[in-house]
């Protein structure tokens, strides 16, 4: 309850009211209680916002050439990815991940966790099984001449 009430007070101080939920094509999305988080891609704009369905407390905007998108590292027991908007000082970073175990009967999970520096300050997860893949903003990254380099964990220009 009180990761929600801190969610609610920084988005009341930093709401966009320009954007509307997931205008365009969505990236991920999932639900947390009665409140749904969604990152969408439009026009070149990846956003993510938080609150109620059509009525977000907060949305953030970043570009997609800008935006940061950590893709899975390829090892590990899990597929995992994540994406984080900055805001007056705050880093709300989205989360994906499955088990790459096939037999594995855990659905993907998800979330949001609210940085303020290295500190956490909030962290909610997705309801049970409403957490979707994040990839597609791999795959957007690529069509616009991006590639992930593990060595430095950042995005360049393909070569």
């Amino acid at each position: 309850m009180r990761a929600a009430l801190l969610l609610a007070g920084l988005a009341a101080a930093a709401a966009s009211p320009g954007w509307t939920a997931c205008q365009g094509d969505e990236a991920f999305s999932c639900q947390i209680g009665a409140k749904r988080v969604e990152v969408c891609y439009w026009k070149g704009m990846v956003t993510y916002s938080f609150g109620r369905k059509g009525k977000p407390e907060l949305t953030l905007g970043e570009p997609l050439e800008t935006v940061a998108f950590t893709p899975w590292p390829g090892i590990g027991s899990s597929l995992w990815e994540t994406v984080a908007f900055q805001n007056e000082g705050y880093t709300y970073e989205i989360w994906t991940s499955v088990e790459r175990d096939p037999e594995a009967t855990e659905p993907r999970s998800g979330g949001v966790r609210v940085l303020q520096g290295d500190q956490t300050v909030a962290e909610l997860n997705c309801d049970r099984g409403t957490a979707t893949p994040m990839d597609t903003l791999y795959d957007l990254k690529d069509g616009i001449g991006q590639c992930w380099d593990m060595e430095t964990r950042s995005w360049g220009l393909c070569n």
